[in-house]
């Protein structure tokens, strides 16, 4: 088995800013799962950026699963959805090629009703993307909203782009779930599910 047997890919909601890695949804995941995690989140990353350092971060260290999640970052950016397409795509495609289950992370909602009407636009395009090419989708999304899944919790946002602890530990908490599902499957010898979200 891999020193890492799930490697978190992705920006500033990765790591764990403002908190910092020890309080991030990958550390509390791997506490509650007792397996051992490695966070690859690095502030201010795009896709375009993880697609650079995947080798080295990821493929390289060959873990079972990898969690990838990011978007914000690159529509602050002004970057084409097609762009972030593109690079998700290209991410999953080599996590695949080598023999990693890609995990793909739905992005929590901004408070800034412009950028998340273009970060909405990829968050279903990952959706769809998943169901497509049998891949699961982790929902960090839903957990950020009210009851009726229309309303941001204030409560979950420490700054209108990152989490606040109890949005950290809405996220470790879908993470947990799905994880423990492909724990389960992989134990199993099946197939996963064609398309899962966990909210």
């Amino acid at each position: 088995m891999p020193p890492y047997r799930v490697i978190a890919l992705g920006d500033s909601l990765t790591y764990g800013y403002p908190f910092g890695k020890n309080l991030s949804w990958v550390k509390l995941a791997e506490q509650e799962l007792r397996i051992p995690f490695l966070n690859q989140g690095v502030n201010g990353d795009t896709f375009r950026e993880m697609l650079r350092r995947l080798t080295i971060d990821v493929l390289d260290l060959k873990p079972e699963f990898c969690i990838v999640l990011g978007g914000a970052n690159d529509v602050y950016q002004g970057m084409a959805v097609a762009l972030m397409q593109s690079n998700l795509s290209k991410i999953a495609s080599l996590l695949k090629k080598n023999k990693i289950k890609p995990l793909l992370g739905l992005s929590p909602p901004l408070r800034d009703e412009v950028f998340e009407k273009e970060l909405g636009k990829f968050r279903r395009w990952v959706k769809r993307f998943a169901k497509d090419h049998r891949f699961v989708a982790v929902d960090f999304y839903s957990p950020f909203l009210d009851s009726k899944k229309k309303r941001l919790l204030p409560s979950c946002l420490e700054d209108g782009v990152h989490p606040s602890l109890k949005g950290y530990q809405s996220m470790a908490k879908a993470a947990v779930e799905v994880l423990q599902h492909q724990f389960t499957v992989s134990r199993k010898g099946k197939s996963p599910k064609i398309f899962q979200i966990v909210k």
